[in-house]
């Protein structure tokens, strides 16, 4: 009998995008100049959610290009555990 023990565990893929003034007149066209730079001054400090942005893109059918930041084998973090569970395969 084969028994597979698997773990589970937490992973992080990184992506990388770049949003400038192009990008973020593509996902608010109404919006004037100033109202972008504005937009991304607020970005840049916090002040303003990244979230609510790729939120708007997808909204507005605006694709980002994200690149993958990661060369390696995925991170895990075991920092709060993780779940092994065993099955039994048929043969």
């Amino acid at each position: 009998m084969k028994v597979i023990k698997s773990e589970w565990h937490q992973v992080e893929r990184r992506y990388a995008a770049e949003i400038d003034a192009e990008v973020l007149s593509a996902i608010y066209p109404d919006y004037e100049e100033e109202d972008i730079e504005a937009l991304l001054q607020s970005l840049e400090s916090g002040e303003a959610s990244i979230d609510d942005v790729i939120n708007d893109s997808w909204d507005s059918n605006v694709d980002i290009d994200w690149d993958w930041l990661d060369e390696d084998d995925w991170w895990t973090d075991r920092k709060g555990g993780y779940e092994v569970t065993y099955e039994v395969e048929s043969e």
